[in-house]
């Protein structure tokens, strides 16, 4: 009997200790934030898109072996910002999971270059040479074509990260960086999950109030030189920037919803004023029924409440979930 009772404890205890691990490991998978401390090695990193010369961060756990691979998580910011916001709000809080995590600056934004218009016609020659000219470097030029470009580079560059599962990548957009990560999750591969947060998915129904008429006046106009190559404030018709208006009419990241097969969560911000969520995200969410693991998370608050106190916490804690289930 009591041989008995002492092999039932021990059993019990083992079944106790085990459940205590799987009641830790489901903590750690709801609660990701509980490797605040974890060590992180940080690189700034140059890319090329389109003969552009970009600017980039990676972020990865100090603690990894040499031949060890992880996840990877692109993050694209939106219109207006760069990658010094997603650097301290999101890129750490992602990579401390146990994810290498790549930021950068679209085109003509942040740290990276943006476009070279020369005062006169360049010299011609044979071949390629050497010469010295003078021009205008724009900035804070909104092209969502280019910006996708850009995206697509910033790929290319993360995937022959040593450490990296290159055919296991997740990718991040905010605002106009939302529609540009699920553009490039409907067309890459190599993408496993999307998280687009506040995003401008539809374009065509955003901008319905630029006729297409006006559109391909204004791109007659840039052809015969009648107006700037590159738009200005004179052209941005009340918007922030330097808005192509052109490029983004013929953008339209609606056109690439039928093509999502990844897990995809949508945050939307509850009162949304600088777009129609039922357009957006309500529509994107509807678009992709049971077809993919999805889902919808609306944040009480405006667009910009996404990203301080409460609405960051758990946009963010929602992303981080998101991409522990399915990229881990």
């Amino acid at each position: 009997m009591t041989l008995t009772h002492t092999t039932s404890n021990r059993f019990l205890n083992r079944l106790r200790h085990k459940g205590l691990l799987l009641l830790l490991a489901a903590l750690l998978l709801t609660n990701p934030v509980a490797a605040a401390d974890v060590a992180l090695d940080q690189q700034t990193v140059t890319f090329w898109s389109e003969g552009a010369r970009l600017q980039g961060t990676v972020f990865k756990p100090k603690a990894i072996a040499a031949d060890e691979k992880l996840p990877g998580i692109l993050l694209i910011h939106g219109w207006g910002g760069n990658r010094s916001n997603l650097n301290r709000l999101y890129a750490p809080q992602f990579a401390r999971l146990g994810f290498v995590v790549m930021t950068f600056d679209l085109r003509s934004w942040g740290d990276s270059d943006g476009f070279f218009l020369p005062n006169a016609a360049l010299p011609t020659a044979p071949e390629t040479k050497t010469v010295t000219v003078s021009g205008q470097h724009i900035r804070s030029v909104v092209n969502p074509q280019k910006m996708l470009e850009d995206a697509r580079a910033a790929i290319a560059w993360l995937v022959a990260e040593p450490n990296l599962q290159a055919d296991n990548i997740g990718v991040w957009g905010t605002s106009m960086g939302g529609g540009l990560a699920l553009v490039v999750a409907a067309s890459d591969p190599r993408i496993k999950a999307l998280v687009t947060q506040i995003g401008t998915v539809n374009n065509k129904a955003n901008f319905a109030m630029i006729p297409d008429q006006m559109v391909a006046n204004w791109e007659t106009q840039r052809a015969r030189g009648q107006i700037t190559p590159y738009p200005g404030p004179a052209s941005a018709m009340g918007l922030p920037d330097n808005p192509d208006l052109i490029a983004i009419k013929k953008y339209d990241p609606a056109a690439y919803w039928p093509d999502i097969a990844v897990p995809t969560l949508i945050i939307d911000a509850e009162n949304e004023e600088l777009l129609d969520r039922q357009v957006n995200g309500m529509a994107l969410h509807k678009s992709l029924g049971d077809r993919v693991p999805t889902r919808y998370l609306v944040i009480p608050g405006t667009h910009y409440d996404v990203y301080r106190d409460q609405g960051h916490a758990t946009g963010l804690k929602a992303a981080q979930d998101w991409f522990v289930t399915h990229l881990k």
